[in-house]
């Protein structure tokens, strides 16, 4: 690299960060919609609580009103989940893995599932009765009832 080429690249990189830190140019990125619950479109809800929602996705909460069981649909590892996690169930990734883990095995739950990618999670949650999930409110929710969160 010649001494130029760095000169200019430095300055490039440095314009950009204080031009993202000074908020003059919002950041965002594929991820980093609001979240966004679904779920099943003949689901016998419209909002839920934080703390019902908390209790579906930590297994305490395992029916619907009329006895319909909850199918808890959750993303493998990715940006959206962890939000989720923070603002939802109030724990990190790992911790909740650990507590499903516990759970699963001590026979006192069913673990969630876990699908790959956001539109994955739609398809299924859109075609599965009971089904509750997230994504990230820039993902396209068609075929499934958005959830709101009060």
């Amino acid at each position: 690299m010649s001494a130029l080429f760095k000169r200019v690249l430095w300055i490039v990189l440095t314009a950009a960060v204080i031009t993202f830190n000074s908020g003059a140019v919002p950041m965002t990125f594929a991820s980093s919609g609001n979240i966004v619950v679904i779920g099943h479109p003949n689901l016998p809800i419209n909002s839920i609580s934080k703390t019902d929602l908390k209790n579906i996705f930590t297994g305490r909460k395992i029916a619907w009103s009329g006895d319909e069981t909850i199918v808890v649909v959750i993303l493998k590892k990715s940006k959206t989940h962890d939000r989720f996690l923070s603002k939802y169930v109030n724990k990190t990734s790992s911790q909740f893995r650990s507590y499903w883990i516990r759970l699963v095995f001590s026979g006192k739950g069913v673990a969630p599932i876990s699908l790959a990618s956001e539109e994955d999670m739609v398809d299924y949650v859109s075609n599965t009765k009971g089904a509750i999930g997230y994504i990230s409110s820039n993902t396209n929710n068609t075929g499934t009832k958005i959830i709101s969160v009060e």
